[in-house]
């Protein structure tokens, strides 16, 4: 029986499998597509640092060491918010980011110098609104994710303090959320690049923590 041969690319062939893991990170260079409205805000959310999520490289979950701006995904998959299946193309294609532009997926070199360097953050993307700053930092400082591994290392040991606290935390996160859309005229689909995914989201998916949703 003759054995099938893989036939190599050396080229796109636009198979769509790159956006169906997922939107890419911003980085320093692709600022001017957000300042443009090229990538809307309320297209982005925030991988906040501390936060596990996968390494599109090694393809393991990791512990970020600093906060990713990353292009949503659809609801309930992971395919990018800009991919068109139909076509089997992307609909900011004259616009996409670095990380797209430089992806061959027949050889990672490309992808991997630039992967970790320059990343974009909410600092650099919001420079011109303090206020929203100010309170990233305070939401930050109350709900940060070096604190939720602290109290569900507690919890695992069976400390009754880590649940409480976690759960408090939790509701302090929906509360900063409410407070921005009612009182800062903020829509509701910026809050996941303001503040990052729900807390009520990432600990169970993370932590594998059952919490109870503000």
């Amino acid at each position: 029986m003759a054995k099938n041969s893989e036939k190599s690319i050396d080229q796109c062939v636009r198979c769509g499998t790159c956006c169906l893991k997922g939107g890419p990170a911003l980085h320093d260079e692709d600022a001017g597509l957000v300042e443009n409205g090229g990538i809307p805000l309320a297209s982005l959310y925030t991988i906040r640092q501390g936060e596990l999520a996968r390494d599109n490289v090694s393809g393991g979950l990791v512990r970020v060491e600093s906060e990713i701006i990353k292009v949503k995904s659809i609801p309930g998959a992971h395919t990018c918010v800009y991919y068109d299946d139909s076509l089997h193309a992307c609909r900011i294609y004259d616009t996409r980011p670095i990380e797209c532009r430089v992806l061959e997926c027949w050889d990672t070199g490309k992808i991997e110098k630039i992967y970790s360097r320059h990343r974009s953050d909410r600092g650099k993307l919001l420079n011109a609104i303090p206020w929203i700053l100010e309170l990233i930092e305070t939401h930050e400082a109350r709900c940060s994710f070096a604190e939720i591994h602290r109290l569900a290392s507690l919890r695992e040991k069976g400390d009754p303090q880590g649940a409480e606290e976690l759960q408090a935390m939790v509701n302090e996160d929906a509360q900063f959320r409410y407070m921005l859309i009612e009182k800062g005229n903020i829509a509701p689909d910026m809050l996941d690049f303001l503040l990052g995914r729900p807390l009520a989201e990432t600990i169970p998916l993370q932590f594998g923590i059952k919490i109870s949703r503000p």
